[in-house]
């Protein structure tokens, strides 16, 4: 006897108890159960004189040696146009449609003479086979084979163990579970006693389809008297499931990446039928899966998944303890997106987000989407969901419709993909045929020919629609108000438009009213920008470039449960790595281990909880954070609103929930501050180079340095951090091994910074652990050989075949004062090489970025035209581009408080660096970073080549854009995670005007406080808080 198959190859979304849930259906092995051929089956295509005559036994063998003939071995024997019907003959359509046969044999018996003997005698053993496997009920499934040689195996097939030869089942899956209804349909109706029964049951499995309600009462008046076996048999193939609450799994069509996916199950679920005749939730997914082009009913489908996830309950009788709470209530339906409703304007619309995001979505989201999404005052709102939904990502290519598009791959686009540019072609065509175009508040626009409005505005107008690029500051997708008001001035039929609309009260749902907001030109994807006059910038130009080697995670490869990672050691690829939703709806992952902040209230803002991403792919293990006020701060009599951003003199200064944190910079002040004692070092420190160790883990470059950045006397120990071995007196136990982990701790509440960690051998595959430099430079390909070879460990190669290690140079000093065994340790802890040799000297900041170190000699610039920047301490410039990142220690503070002890090193500043090089997009940069004396984070991005074009130059500077964008609109990458939750302002440093200023790009808050009373503060300690 076969055994079962343990493979699903269709799934039954059911309702049980009230519940979703999927039923899969396995494969069986299948038997062939029909009767043989009882008379002969021979079919002469020209009769006696056209071809060689078969006769066909009783049994079903074939007396002259026969054998099923593939058709493209037929059509190889002719020539013209013979050939050419012959190809286009589709065997599966003939097999299952046998009345229909004759008129598509019409053109092959035209073109092709009876003269051809052997071409007419393939044909005829072709033939003999399809008519063989006549009475297979599988024969209608034939055209849903995906590869033409499973096609015509299937046509000549007349079982499913004829298939084996030409159609795995891993490919086509939608045959395989066509040919399963048709045998459960067989194996049904087999055995009807009448001929209306007969009739009626096998209408219910001549669609793939949930039957109609009137073919389901078909059935039942045909077989319900005398054919009880076929009721039974197919009772579940009939038999629905009513659920009057469609609307409340609405929230699950947002898991959905296609468009029109989403649209047709927004649709779908919020008419749900009337009342008294409403959908089945069979018929649901029938309009899914075929009019939305939803995909197969697989539950690790994101759409399906939701389905299934949405509503699950307990069984009968058990009840929750009091540490179990829903999963609804405990992570919300898309936490991710709740993270923007404080960006919202209004209260109403404030509440309406956040219940729509957390539980109550069932009965608000229609009024949210209404009233707070179309709303011209929300559109930072609408801008941060947008961003959850289709993050805007660095370049463009690949379209066909929307071509001006093309080759910008320093640009930003939230949907570049091939769906985006048919639905753009489609919209075009919609309009043209319908002479109008849809607008946000149910308003057609009628529209003029295309004599009057040229075709290619209407398609610059849809192709940015649905392509959607982003503005650099804010991420906006905004189309400027000169081009909104030209466009509908100039193609607007305004003669058929009703009344009581104009183009400004149009164009202000459309564009911000707010002319400093960046925007949109349309006029830079026009073939000369004849929409407005903002055209092309100038110097930039559009450059031709495989974008997909850029950013191999462009339309994320992965799949549903997974994160795109691309790599960055020269292989120009891309990993995937599991990963846990923000929500049983949400579509946004974050990877496993990572900690996240959820929401917890609708009511009160800044409650939130911190949870860990655990290795099942759910959000567990919640912590509560201490609740947070978003309450302005006050300075100098000055007040300033939360998120808000200003300057002390040359420091930059920010406000977060009460909390203001500035820069320790030492600040020149022309006419007070005397040049001859102005050393540029934070509190005016004297420019020694006497290296201590904070108890953060910092190396600093003198005791007064450490002690103006908030290092008290009795954490300071004389000698650079890394002069002592963090696993001297270590007792990590039996079968451990303690490997340093150098970390640098960002709040005086993390005791103590951890230095190292412990490695058990037992619990951990130690060949995991790879790419690994000895004490010795000594290269291990994991930490298995390295213990065998007895080697001491120093640490993780990350840049492997980039970066260089050689025993001839014992050591470089990065910029963050470190000395490094080489290059590729300092690229290992996110540094870069400030010149070669231990390190010796403390920069001066200068503003002409010259070296102001003695004795030190820097190593020459990968190009000529590169942009220098130097970080603070550092004596050689860097090519890259950098920025400066403010953050709240109160934050760190309570993270800490909430991971209570354990996984601390998630709050450390090598957890912040790696987090934002997972923000990158791009393969080309590489992303360092430190802890400055002056109190906040120097992060530098340049290329990994050692001779970039002018192409990845630019990508770098793009990369580093985004990453100040989104800390500066707080996006949801930034408030969920943990660690990034503490990154208050990123500003860009400006490399024409040196060190002196950094800070250009914040937007200034003008602020009045005395010079007196800046001194007066700068003298009381420099770090300013409430």
């Amino acid at each position: 006897m076969a055994r079962s198959m343990l493979i699903c190859w269709r799934y039954r979304l059911t309702i049980v108890c009230g519940l979703l849930l999927f039923r899969c259906e396995p494969l069986q092995a299948y038997a062939n159960q029909h009767p043989p051929l009882s008379s002969p089956a021979a079919h002469l295509l020209h009769g006696d004189d056209g071809g060689h005559p078969i006769t066909i036994t009783g049994n079903g063998a074939e007396t002259s040696g026969f054998e099923a003939t593939d058709i493209f071995r037929c059509c190889s024997e002719v020539q013209g146009s013979c050939k050419a019907a012959c190809e286009n003959l589709s065997l599966a359509r003939i097999a299952s449609e046998p009345g229909s046969r004759e008129a598509k044999l019409v053109d092959v018996r035209k073109y092709c003479p009876r003269l051809l003997a052997s071409f007419w005698q393939c044909m005829n053993e072709t033939m003999v086979a399809i008519q063989r496997g006549a009475s297979w009920p599988g024969r209608i499934c034939c055209p849903l084979a995906m590869s033409v040689r499973c096609q015509h195996v299937c046509a000549t097939g007349s079982s499913r163990e004829d298939l084996r030869t030409g159609c795995r089942a891993s490919d086509e899956q939608q045959l395989y579970g066509c040919l399963k209804r048709q045998e459960d349909g067989h194996r049904c109706c087999s055995s009807a006693r009448t001929a209306e029964c007969l009739d009626a049951c096998g209408e219910v499995f001549q669609r793939y389809q949930t039957p109609s309600r009137a073919l389901r009462e078909q059935v039942l008046v045909a077989c319900r008297t005398n054919n009880s076996n076929v009721m039974q048999c197919i009772k579940g193939f009939i038999d629905v499931t009513f659920n009057r609450n469609l609307k409340r799994y609405v929230p699950c069509c947002d898991a959905s990446p296609e468009p029109k996916c989403r649209r047709v199950c927004h649709e779908t679920l919020t008419a749900g039928g009337s009342d008294t005749d409403p959908y089945t939730v069979e018929e649901m997914i029938d309009q899914l899966q075929h009019r939305g082009g939803c995909g197969a009913l697989m539950p690790t489908q994101p759409l399906w998944k939701c389905f299934l996830e949405a509503d699950k309950q307990r069984p009968a009788g058990q009840q929750p303890n009091s540490n179990e709470v829903s999963r609804i209530n405990q992570i919300g339906m898309d936490s991710a997106k709740q993270h923007c409703c404080l960006k919202a304007e209004s209260v109403r619309c404030r509440r309406l987000c956040s219940t729509t995001y957390a539980n109550e979505w069932t009965t608000n989201l229609v009024d949210f989407e209404q009233e707070c999404l179309t709303a011209p005052d929300e559109h930072a709102l609408r801008q941060c969901i947008d961003e959850v939904d289709e993050p805007c990502e660095l370049g463009c290519d690949g379209l066909s419709f929307c071509s001006n598009f093309n080759n910008r791959p320093t640009e930003l686009f939230r949907s570049c993909r091939h769906q985006s540019d048919m639905a753009a072609r489609g919209d075009v065509e919609q309009w043209r045929q319908q002479g109008f175009i849809p607008f946000p508040g149910n308003v057609q626009l009628p529209i003029r020919n295309e004599t009057e409005c040229s075709y290619e505005i209407w398609k610059s107008i849809a192709c940015t629609l649905q392509i959607k690029p982003c503005t650099k500051g804010y991420h906006t997708n905004h189309i400027c108000r000169q081009d909104c008001q030209e466009v509908l001035k100039n193609c607007v039929d305004w003669e058929r438009m009703p009344g009581g609309h104009t183009v400004s009260s149009l164009c202000q749902q459309l564009a911000p009213q707010n002319n400093s907001m960046p925007c949109i030109s349309m006029g830079r994807f026009q073939p000369h920008g004849s929409i407005g006059s903002a055209g092309m910038n100038d110097g930039e130009q559009r450059i031709i470039t495989d974008v997909a080697l850029v950013s191999p995670c462009k339309g994320n490869p992965c799949n549903a449960t997974q994160i795109c990672v691309a790599n960055r050691d020269g292989t120009f690829g891309y990993r995937c790595v599991n990963g846990c939703p923000l929500g049983e709806a949400s579509s946004y992952l974050v990877p496993v281990g990572a900690f996240v902040r959820i929401p917890v209230s609708v009511t009160q803002k800044g409650c939130l909880k911190v949870c860990r991403c655990a290795d099942t792919g759910r959000i567990e293990k919640c912590q509560p954070l201490p609740c947070i006020s978003y309450d302005s701060c006050t300075l100098a009599g000055k007040r300033f609103a939360h998120l808000t951003h200003f300057y002390v003199e040359c420091n930059v200064c920010s406000c977060f929930a009460e909390e203001i944190t500035c820069t320790k910079r030492q600040c020149h002040v022309p006419g007070l501050t005397v040049d001859r004692s102005f050393t540029s070092l934070p509190c005016n420190c004297p420019p020694h180079y006497v290296p201590v160790c904070g108890r953060n883990g910092n190396t600093y470059p003198s005791a007064c340095v450490a002690k103006c950045a908030g290092i008290q006397e009795g954490d300071i120990e004389f000698g650079p951090c890394r002069a002592r071995n963090p696993c001297e007196g270590v007792d990590c136990g039996p079968l451990s091994v303690c490997l340093p982990d150098w970390n640098v701790c960002l709040s005086g509440m993390h005791k103590p910074c951890p230095q190292y960690r412990c490695v058990n051998f037992t619990t951990t595959n130690c060949s995991t652990i790879t790419d690994i430099r000895d004490t010795n430079l000594g290269y291990h390909a994991n930490l298995c050989n390295m213990a065998y070879e007895r080697a001491s460990f120093a640490y993780r190669e990350k840049y492997r075949k980039i970066c260089e290690t050689s025993r001839r140079r014992n050591q470089v000093c990065g910029v963050n004062g470190v000395t490094y065994r080489s290059e590729c340790e300092a690229w290992s802890d996110y540094s870069t090489v400030d010149y070669n040799g231990p390190c010796q000297e403390v920069g001066l900041i200068s503003p002409l970025l010259d070296a102001r170190c003695s004795s030190i000699k820097c190593p020459r610039r990968k190009m000529v035209n590169c942009n220098p920047v130097l970080p603070p301490g550092a004596c050689c410039p860097v090519c890259g581009t950098a920025l400066r990142i403010v953050y709240s220690r109160k934050q760190i503070d309570r993270g800490l408080y909430a991971l209570r002890g354990h996984s601390t090193e998630y709050l450390t500043l090598k957890s912040i660096l790696h987090s934002l090089e997972a923000l990158l997009q791009t393969v080309e940069c590489r992303l360092s970073g430190q802890l400055t004396f002056e109190n906040d984070l120097y992060v530098v991005l340049e290329t990994l080549s050692r001779a970039p074009s002018r192409l990845q130059t630019q990508i770098c500077a793009r990369e580093a854009e985004r990453l100040v964008t989104l800390v500066r609109t707080q996006s949801h990458r930034i408030t969920s995670e943990l660690n990034l939750s503490a990154l208050t302002v990123a500003t860009l440093v400006t490399g024409s005007s040196g060190a002196s200023n950094v800070y250009s790009s914040v937007i200034v808050v003008v602020v009045g406080i005395t010079v007196a009373n800046c001194l007066a503060g700068l003298l009381a300690g420099w770090h300013l808080r409430l």
